[in-house]
């Protein structure tokens, strides 16, 4: 899972990803960030490790509004979820929605807006870790919007295309 985190007047990219164990690896920042392991306590109550110290923070996210106690300090902020961002971007409408899991550099737009479009056509193919992935248009229908340029870098969860059902 993948979020926008603002707390303070300063944002950054915060990823959770499952451990084998249970827990959680929680990276903030990037790969110029840091990395805190995470486990959850109850309902709104987590312990946070890092550096072999562990705390507890209680969390409350309602919205895109964020609440936290962390060592009897409250911060408050906000946390978006970029796939609500993209959804929200194109009105709500999910299924002519082409989004990259992944992070990557788009290699190919094959995709203008206003040219029809069958269930199945390549629209953009994304290079990640080497290899070309191929997005493709979920419905048939006619590309409304191509949010992305080739040669440019791509976060996970970007929208790429927006296909208009026929």
């Amino acid at each position: 899972m993948i979020y926008d985190v603002t707390v303070g007047g300063r944002s950054a990219r915060v990823e959770i990803v499952a451990d084998r164990d249970g827990g959680y690896r929680v990276s903030i920042g990037g790969g110029g960030g840091r990395t805190v392991r995470a486990g959850a306590l109850g309902a709104a109550e987590w312990w946070i490790e890092e550096d072999g110290v562990r705390r507890t923070v209680a969390v409350h996210v309602e919205g895109e509004t964020l609440s936290a106690q962390i060592g009897g300090h409250g911060v408050a902020g906000s946390v978006v979820d970029p796939r609500s961002r993209a959804v929200t971007a194109i009105g709500g409408r999910t299924e002519g929605a082409v989004i990259t899991p992944m992070p990557g550099s788009v290699a190919r737009v094959l995709a203008t807006a206003g040219q029809a479009v069958t269930r199945g056509q390549i629209l953009v193919v994304v290079e990640a870790m080497k290899m070309e992935n191929e997005f493709r248009s979920p419905i048939d229908g006619v590309v409304a919007k191509v949010m992305v340029e080739a040669g440019r870098p791509v976060d996970a969860n970007a929208l790429l295309v927006v296909v208009e059902p026929a």
